[in-house]
C-alpha cells in the first residue's frame, strides 16, 4: 500500500532500493572473518562457522606450505583477518614470521588448535629405525604436529576452534556451539568407524614416506615398520635405506606408502628392491576447500590401509 503512493513512492522505493543494495553487503561485512592456515584446520573453522562466520585459507587450492612465495597480498589477508587459526606444534613455521610481521599475534588475533594438549597425547618423533651414530635423527625439535591424522585430537582442534570463534564473535558464540555439537558428532562417528575397518589389520606392518601418521597409528593399534624420509624433504641416505629395507623384510612390511604431496620416484625404487606394493596414503595437507573433505579423506585412508594390510 505504501508502494502505490505516488507522492511519496519515489522516494521509497529509492530507500527500498537502498536497502536490498546496501543492508545484505553490510551484514557480509559484519561477518567474522576467519583466516586458515591450511585444509584440516579450514575444515574444522568452516564447519564450527557455518553461515555465521566468512573462512577463507590463507594457501590457495594445491599449494602446500613447504615452496609457497609470499606476496603482498597475503600479508593483507593476515591484518584483514579478525581470527587466524593454525594448527601449531610448529606445523605452520613458513607462516611464523609473516604473522610476526602483520602483528596479528600481538593483537591476539592467533589461535593455536594444539593448545592445552596433554604432553602424553603428543608423539616425539620416533619411527622405529635407529642408525646409531652420527646418521641418528635428531628428534630435540619438538613433538610431531600431525594431530589431525587422529580424530580425537581432531575433536580437540575442534573445541578450540569453537572457542576462539566464541570469543571473537559472542553474538554467535550459540551458534558455534551448535555447529561444533552437530560435527564433532560426526567426527566420533568417524572414529568408530575407521576403528571397526581398521581393527582385522591391527599386526600387518607397513611404511610411509615421511613421519606423518604415528598418531593415526596410535589411535587405531597399527604397525608402522618405519619411514622412508626420516627428516622431511631431506634425501635419506644410503646406509639409512639399507637399513630400511631390512626392517622391512623382517617385520614382513605389506605395502610402501608414498603420499601425494611428494614425488614418487624414490618410493618406487624402494618398492621395487623390497618387492613390496606401492600405495599412496594422503596427509590430508592439501585438497578441495570443503567442509567435508577432511572426513572423505580420512575414510579413503582409512578404506586404503584396510585393503593393502588385509
Amino acid at each position: 500500500m505504501i508502494l502505490k503512493n505516488k507522492q511519496g513512492g519515489g522516494g521509497l522505493w529509492l530507500l527500498l532500493l537502498w536497502l536490498l543494495a546496501v543492508v545484505p553487503a553490510s551484514h557480509a561485512a559484519e561477518k567474522l572473518k576467519v583466516l586458515t592456515s591450511f585444509l584440516p584446520v579450514y575444515c574444522f573453522a568452516a564447519n564450527v562457522a557455518g553461515e555465521h562466520a566468512a573462512v577463507e585459507n590463507f594457501l590457495p587450492p594445491g599449494a602446500g606450505p613447504h615452496d609457497y612465495q609470499f606476496t603482498p597480498r597475503d600479508i593483507r589477508k593476515l591484518t584483514d583477518a579478525d581470527v587466524i587459526l593454525i594448527s601449531g606444534l610448529n606445523m605452520e613455521g613458513w607462516l611464523n614470521k609473516a604473522i610476526e610481521s602483520s602483528g596479528s599475534k600481538k593483537a591476539g588475533k592467533v589461535s593455536e588448535l594444539a593448545a592445552g594438549l596433554k604432553k602424553e597425547q603428543l608423539i616425539r618423533d620416533e619411527h622405529g629405525i635407529s642408525l646409531g651414530g652420527k646418521d641418528d635423527h635428531d628428534h630435540s625439535h619438538g613433538p610431531n604436529p600431525h594431530i589431525w591424522l587422529d580424530p580425537q585430537l581432531a575433536i580437540h582442534c575442534v573445541k578450540n576452534v569453537e572457542a576462539a570463534l566464541s570469543k571473537a564473535d559472542p553474538k554467535n558464540a550459540a551458534n558455534y556451539a551448535v555447529n561444533a555439537k552437530a560435527y564433532i558428532a560426526r567426527l566420533e562417528k568417524l572414529d568408530a568407524d575407521i576403528a571397526a575397518m581398521l581393527t582385522p589389520v591391527k599386526g600387518s606392518a607397513f611404511v610411509t614416506f615421511h613421519n606423518a601418521f604415528p598418531y593415526m597409528v596410535k589411535r587405531y593399534g597399527l604397525k608402522l615398520a618405519g619411514v622412508v624420509e626420516e627428516v622431511p624433504e631431506v634425501q635419506p641416505s644410503p646406509r639409512y635405506l639399507s637399513k630400511l629395507l631390512e626392517v622391512m623384510r623382517k617385520s614382513k612390511t605389506k605395502v610402501l606408502f608414498a603420499e601425494p604431496q611428494f614425488p614418487k620416484k624414490i618410493a618406487e625404487r624402494i618398492a621395487a628392491d623390497s618387492g613390496v606394493p606401492l600405495g599412496t596414503l594422503d596427509t590430508l595437507e592439501t585438497g578441495d576447500f570443503k567442509p567435508g573433505t577432511y572426513e572423505e579423506g580420512m575414510r579413503r585412508n582409512a578404506g586404503t590401509l584396510q585393503r593393502y594390510l588385509k
